[in-house]
Parts: C-alpha cells; sequence; structure tokens
C-alpha cells in the first residue's frame, strides 16, 4: 500500500482549540479506515444450481464454478453425501420426487451456504439399448469387417461410443472394426449412450473356415449340463461332460446391463445370479488332440431369492476414492474380491481374512479411471456380485 505523507499547516491554536482540531483529525482517520475495511469485505458463496433430466438420470450444473470451491450434493435418495467438481450427474432408480441439495465451500472467501430443490423423475423404465454385430468376409484375404448394429430404448439418450475387443484386448472404437484374423477369435462390442446405458455383444470368427479348411472334427466340442437348485431359482450348478478329457477349463458368465463375471478356472461351477434376465454362461477348454472348444447356454432367471446374503452391498455409489463392502460370513474364511471393468477386464484384486457375521471391507478405487465396474466377492463355494460407478 503506498504511503501518503500530508503537510499539515497547522495555526498556532489556545489549548482548547488545539482539543477541538485533535478531535476532528481523529475522527477523519477513524472513518477513513472503516471505510477502507468494508472494501475488503469478502462476498458471500452462491449454491444455487440448474438441472438437466433424461429418464432416469439427472445432471446438475452448479451456478458458483469458481476454481477453488467445493461442491457437497446429496441426491434425495439413499446415496451417502456426494463431493464432486463443477458438474455431476446422478441415475435415480424410479419415479418420485427427490429433494436435492447443494452445499458450497469457498475457503478464500471463507464462506458456506446451501440450497435445495426437488426433482421429479418422471420415468419409472430403466434406460435400454442394444448392440448386434453384422460381419462380411474377404476370404481371399482372411479378412473380416464387423458393424455394429445399435437399438435406442426409452430413456437412452443419444450414442456415446462403440469399443471393440478381440479376445478381451482393445481393439479400437467406431461403428465398424476391420481385421485380419490368423485364427480362431472372439470379438465382442460394447455400446454406450449418453443416458448411462451399456450393452454388449460378442461372435465368434474362425477364418480356418471360410473356404480355406474343412472344420474340426465332431470330436473336437465341448458339452455341459445345467441343474439348478430346487430351493433356490437363482442358483445353478454347471458341469462339463467327460471332464477328463480337457484341461484349463474357464467359465464366463454375460448378463443383462452388461454384468461380467469369471473367469472361473474349474470343470464344474456352482453360480448365483444377482437379478431376473438372460444370462450367456459360456465354456471354453483344450481338448485332446491340441483343439480349442467352446459351447454356451442360455439361462433365463424369472426371480432371486430373498435371503439378505444373497446382496452385496456396496457404497458410496457413485464412488471417488473408495469402495466399502458389507459381506455377512458364516463363520472364519478368506475372502477373495476381484473388481472388473465393463469390457469384463480384471483391474483389481485382494484376498481378506473374513469373521463370522458382518464384515465391512474397504477398496482404494481412486486410481481406476471413470466409469461402471463390477465387484465379485467369493467365500467357500459362494459367489456375490455387486457394481459400482466410479467418478
Amino acid at each position: 500500500m503506498p504511503i501518503v505523507i500530508l503537510w499539515l499547516y497547522v495555526p498556532v491554536l489556545k489549548p482548547c482549540e488545539m482539543k477541538k482540531f485533535y478531535f476532528l483529525l481523529a475522527t477523519v482517520l477513524f472513518f477513513g479506515g472503516l471505510t477502507r475495511a468494508c472494501a475488503q469485505d469478502t462476498t458471500s458463496c452462491n449454491p444455487n444450481f440448474t438441472t438437466a433430466i433424461s429418464g432416469n438420470l439427472v445432471s446438475f450444473f452448479p451456478a458458483d464454478s469458481m476454481p477453488g470451491v467445493i461442491h457437497q450434493w446429496t441426491f434425495g435418495d439413499s446415496t451417502q453425501l456426494v463431493t464432486a467438481g463443477v458438474d455431476i450427474s446422478h441415475q435415480y432408480a424410479g419415479p418420485g420426487n427427490y429433494l436435492v441439495t447443494q452445499t458450497v465451500t469457498h475457503s478464500a472467501n471463507h464462506c458456506q451456504q446451501s440450497s435445495s430443490q426437488v426433482v421429479t423423475i418422471t420415468s419409472g423404465t430403466t434406460p435400454t439399448c442394444g448392440v448386434t454385430i453384422s460381419e462380411s468376409i474377404d476370404s481371399s484375404q482372411r479378412q473380416f469387417t464387423f458393424v455394429a448394429n445399435i437399438t435406442l430404448g426409452a430413456g437412452a439418450g443419444t450414442p456415446d461410443s462403440v469399443t471393440w475387443t478381440v479376445n478381451d484386448t482393445l481393439a479400437g472404437s467406431g461403428s465398424t472394426l476391420t481385421r485380419n484374423f490368423d485364427g480362431p477369435e472372439t470379438i465382442c462390442a460394447l455400446f454406450t449412450t449418453s443416458g448411462g446405458c451399456q450393452a454388449q455383444a460378442c461372435v465368434r470368427v474362425n477364418p480356418d473356415s471360410v473356404g480355406v479348411t474343412p472344420p474340426p472334427p465332431d470330436t473336437c466340442t465341448i458339452a455341459f449340463t445345467a441343474r439348478p437348485n430346487s430351493h433356490r431359482p437363482d442358483q445353478y450348478v454347471f458341469s462339463v461332460v467327460d471332464e477328463e478329457r480337457y484341461d484349463s477349463v474357464t467359465w464366463t458368465i454375460m448378463g443383462p446391463d452388461s454384468l461380467f463375471a469369471g473367469p472361473y478356472l474349474r470343470s464344474s461351477l456352482e453360480y448365483t445370479f444377482p437379478g431376473p434376465g438372460d444370462y450367456d454362461v459360456q465354456v471354453r477348454a483344450g481338448a485332446s488332440p491340441g483343439c480349442a472348444v467352446s459351447n454356451s447356454q442360455l439361462i433365463h432367471i424369472d426371480s432371486v431369492s430373498a435371503a439378505a446374503d444373497q446382496y452385496l452391498s456396496s457404497y458410496p455409489n457413485p464412488a471417488t476414492s473408495q469402495v466399502n463392502l458389507t459381506v455377512n460370513l458364516p463363520s472364519y474364511t478368506r475372502v477373495d474380491i476381484q473388481i472388473n471393468n465393463s469390457m469384463g477386464v480384471l483391474v483389481s484384486s485382494r484376498q481378506v481374512s473374513g469373521l463370522p457375521g458382518a464384515n465391512r471391507i474397504t477398496i482404494p478405487v481412486s486410481n481406476l479411471p471413470t466409469g461402471l465396474y463390477y465387484i465379485e466377492v467369493q467365500y467357500g463355494t459362494t459367489i456375490l456380485q455387486g457394481k459400482f460407478q466410479k467418478l
């Protein structure tokens, strides 16, 4: 601050006049300092926000988007307090009126204020979408071209992206994929929309069977049985027929909402399905003399058991830094935990020691990219599944 030196000419005054002069001078200096102090008062926070609703998905846009501002949200449903950046979206489970509150904290302005408004969800349907794969073949070049055919249901939003994988390895993006193959491959297309809907389709191709070599012999096959549990409509036991013929037997399960479970390396599998819908149960193995075989069955689940220990509870959801699991165990046992991304690729795994009763398990997820993830917990022969959204 610059220093201003005033030269005041003070005439010779009488004592009583001098007192009046000093009183006036002190008054001017006091109010001048008060004016300067008032000019330094900080402004208050702005907690207002606007919304955009698409089906069950709501996007929130804060009015205060200055750097350093902390935005904390409660969405009026079972979701706990969420801290996020400038913009955030939330998927509601069903129709209703939800009281949304944003609390804005500005450390520089030393202020904290909240604002609330009611969000009304009228659509009771979950966003739906679908994808199928069509293919064309240039047999002379052993070249395949795959096209993703997408469908959009109510509340699905607009198409966002199509991602391709070959044998679970990222191979490209866009509506088409062109590739040369030397042997059998599995090609999958994952389709996502702006409304949070995801769908996946896979095809198996073998260029050796396209006018080049005869199909593999009948002995190069695999079969398995699917036996439901008579007491639990959501539980099946899958067993390979003539299992002694095969080695490295691997199971994977694909279901609604792009659920991907596995791989499970064993000749038989007891599996509890997490919810109603159609599931594609696939088995792959190596068979003598050196041929790779695979087979699949479609399993339809009408309902799931109401037993409390069937469900895997995870929170908060969406998550930013960590996910908490609540697992009820019948005894002291080891618990294996796996996290797969939406493409079914394993991104994290760990083992913990469990105690009888309710166990709270915390998993750090801050290093995971934004997206949808599936959690699988296994202890003994029991397999539980859940999912969460990483922001």
